[in-house]
């Protein structure tokens, strides 16, 4: 148990972009129903799963080679699609880190409406319980666990691919990623597309990102890149949405603008790689941190952790990036869709 005194640093959480809120689909429409013969056949595909009780609510847990999913959505259907999603994510992270050896089982919530998560949340949630509850639509990862709940198929996919990622780097490193590397990488799994049943990732093809990053971009109200690794998701959801929205936004083409560069490339995997290894915190040392900051990866510990790793690892002059990364992010933003961001790591 984290003491009172010590906030916890929040890397798991996702609060969805305003105008994706307002424009959710029903669970009845998505690309992937195009298809109705490979549905049919994903539906009659077996399903390691039995009843789970929640409360008074009856769902299924549902067990994949890396995932243990509780969940109370009934449709057979979307359960099926739930394990696509989950498995496909968990194979693209072992792409981008070979290293990790996460196998699971990695435990998921997905309930059928916000009362169940709203109850879950109260009843698992802790001290963090009262920020979680904040997020408008999405979900959060805490201690490796993730919980969400139904906002449509498409948009509920999309939040369940970003928590996989926190889920498989809450296991795989040693040390914590700061939280805009976290966040930004996380926002890498939320373009989902689909070969019938088979779920396919586009880093670049996230229409939601790519629309408040043209309107951070056309008000001239960009998170400066110096401030951005200072902050973290539960310090951002507590601003204006449209403040939210620029940070998920941001922190999302941020790390694809390094994905995409063959010199900022290999300094973002230098990074990772130490974190796997535990090696991060060496840089640490004089900061003033506390070993119990450090160990608890709190608001104080991102505050100095975030500017110090991008300094060490991604550049030692912001300014320079901040322009370059600018002017690559307005290129991104000229057109939708955009032009195919070409990365080793998708």
């Amino acid at each position: 148990m984290v003491s009172s005194i010590i906030r916890p640093f929040l890397a798991g959480i996702l609060l969805l972009p305003f105008f994706l809120l307002t424009g959710c689909q029903s669970d009845t429409s998505s690309g992937y129903l195009a298809n109705a013969t490979a549905l049919q056949a994903l539906a009659d595909e077996p399903l390691d799963s039995k009843p789970w009780q929640f409360g008074n609510r009856t769902g299924h847990e549902i067990v994949t080679p890396h995932y243990q999913i509780y969940t109370t959505i009934k449709d057979p259907i979307y359960q099926h699609l739930l394990v696509k999603v989950l498995e496909a994510s968990h194979a693209r992270a072992v792409k981008m880190d070979p290293e990790s050896h996460v196998d699971g089982p990695l435990v998921c919530y997905v309930f059928r409406n916000r009362d169940e998560w709203e109850a879950y949340t109260k009843m698992r949630g802790g001290a963090n319980a009262g920020i979680y509850l904040h997020i408008a639509a999405g979900g959060y990862c805490q201690q490796g666990v993730f919980a969400g709940y139904d906002l449509g198929r498409d948009q509920t996919l999309s939040v369940i691919a970003h928590e996989s990622w926190h889920q498989f780097s809450w296991f795989a490193f040693k040390d914590r990623l700061p939280s805009w590397l976290e966040e930004g990488l996380a926002t890498q799994n939320e373009g989902v597309e689909w070969d019938g049943v088979t779920p396919r990732f586009a880093s670049e093809d996230n229409f939601q990102r790519w629309l408040a990053l043209k309107a951070a971009l056309r008000e001239n109200r960009m998170w400066k890149i110096s401030d951005l690794v200072r902050m973290h998701a539960g310090q951002a959801i507590k601003r204006q949405q449209k403040d939210v929205d620029s940070y998920y936004a941001e922190l999302w083409s941020l790390v694809l603008f390094m994905k995409s560069s063959p010199v900022y490339l290999p300094r973002m995997m230098h990074l990772i790689d130490d974190a796997r290894e535990g090696k991060l915190t060496v840089a640490l040392a004089g900061s003033g941190l506390t070993k119990a900051e450090i160990d608890n990866f709190t608001e104080r510990w991102n505050t100095i952790a975030g500017p110090i790793y991008l300094r060490k690892y991604i550049t030692n002059d912001p300014d320079a990036m901040q322009a370059e990364y600018e002017a690559w992010a307005r290129n991104l933003t000229a057109s939708w869709p955009p032009k195919h961001v070409a990365t080793p790591l998708d």
